[in-house]
């Protein structure tokens, strides 16, 4: 199949969402119009009280899914900041200098603050105790890079080819939202899937019994609007609501759309020391989810702490986009492969340097060598 042009994606990408504010706007004009107020107000007996509870129904679903809407089309996903060297250095918005061999984006419980879920990167002045880090890398251990876009790739980025850019926590590349959904707009997009199908399902349940009464009991004539409408809510309702169960899923879970469907293991680099030398990279199964933590933690991380805002289009999740908390288990169980698979090549390594020349080989060396290891092996008990 051959690629979409720019060309074709940037209208489809303009075109669409009139599309969608078109349906939406349609469909709450028949309903209130030519159904609500003609069969409940016009025709006897008049059902006033009926109509307006239905009215706001439909028009509080209908105008939280416009609401959402125009907040997915205007807010961006985000973006990885460019830089053209994996060190943190002095960018650092706290003003907190990182070791300069350590990658740029890095995860350890003893730094990641629960609370606001951002971490806090590593003072030249801590101690070996907060170590060992763990980040996402390359199969031989160096940090993810987009030449596309000149930028390191936070865990969890990916490069779009439709929007030809880096997004953070890229769930997926939607053409009705004309632009991806990522990190930063998509509480805003489950909202308005689960708006729009909560919509769609209101006007086709009240709608359908609606037409039916007319038709029979009040000798009301057919209205081809009638027939479009109960079959665009019943598409609609049924399909969409089902896209937002699927999201609702991936929130719980911790988890995005490009992360459900991967079929290729997470590479791990784990940094035992600041040197950035002393690591060892794992290969994690592509069915092991790293992020998934319980499952309130991981709603309150996407739609906020407070329930109050849970369901309105005003706040998004907690973070920044660029670290987030992994699953506790996992974390132990990489750093312990690490562990091990470093004692291994160890072992390998002295035995061949024995046979080589035993004289290279001290007590002392040895000790020096493996104290850093010995110290992320005790951490992690």
């Amino acid at each position: 199949m051959s690629k979409p042009s720019p060309l074709a994606a940037k209208i489809a990408g303009s075109i669409l969402p009139v599309v969608v504010y078109g349906l939406i706007g349609y469909t709450w004009y028949i309903y209130i119009f030519r159904i609500c107020a003609y069969l409940l107000l016009n025709k006897p007996p008049d059902n006033i009280a009926q109509a307006v509870v239905f009215i706001i129904i439909a028009s509080f679903f209908w105008i939280m899914a416009l609401i959402c809407y125009t907040r997915v089309l205007f807010t961006s996903p985000g973006k990885p900041p460019k830089a053209c060297t994996p060190l943190l250095t002095e960018e650092s918005n706290q003003g907190l200098v990182a070791p300069i061999n350590l990658p740029r984006y890095y995860y350890s419980p003893k730094l990641f603050n629960n609370s606001t879920m951002n971490i806090r990167y590593i003072d030249t002045q801590d101690k070996i105790d907060i170590m060992p880090v763990i980040s996402v890398s390359r199969q031989d251990g160096q940090p993810k890079f987009c030449h596309m876009c000149e930028c390191y790739k936070p865990d969890r980025a990916h490069h779009c080819k439709e929007c030809n850019a880096c997004v953070i926590k890229m769930d997926h590349h939607c053409p009705w939202v004309s632009g991806c959904v990522g990190f930063r707009n998509y509480k805003f997009f489950f909202l308005f899937v689960f708006y729009t199908g909560c919509y769609g399902l209101w006007v086709f349940v009240s709608s359908l019994p609606l037409v039916v009464t007319g038709i029979r009991d009040m000798n009301a004539d057919l209205d081809p609007q009638w027939i479009v409408i109960i079959v665009i809510a019943f598409i609609f309702g049924l399909t969409v609501c089902g896209f937002a169960g699927v999201h609702a899923y991936y929130i719980i879970r911790n988890e995005t759309t490009i992360e459900h469907l991967a079929d290729r293991p997470n590479e791990i680099r784990v940094d035992f020391d600041m040197s950035g030398q002393n690591f060892e990279v794992v290969s994690v199964p592509v069915d092991d989810n790293l992020w998934e933590r319980k499952k309130m933690e991981n709603w309150v991380s996407v739609m906020g702490r407070n329930p109050w805002g849970w369901f309105l289009p005003f706040q998004r999740g907690l973070g920044d986009g660029t670290v987030f908390q992994y699953n506790d288990y996992m974390f132990n169980n990489i750093v312990n492969r690490a562990v091990k698979q470093r004692r291994s090549m160890d072992v390998s390594n002295y035995e061949n340097t024995i046979i080589q020349d035993p004289h290279l080989v001290t007590t002392e060396y040895e000790t020096e060598r493996l104290s850093s290891i010995d110290s992320t092996a005790h951490m992690t008990r």
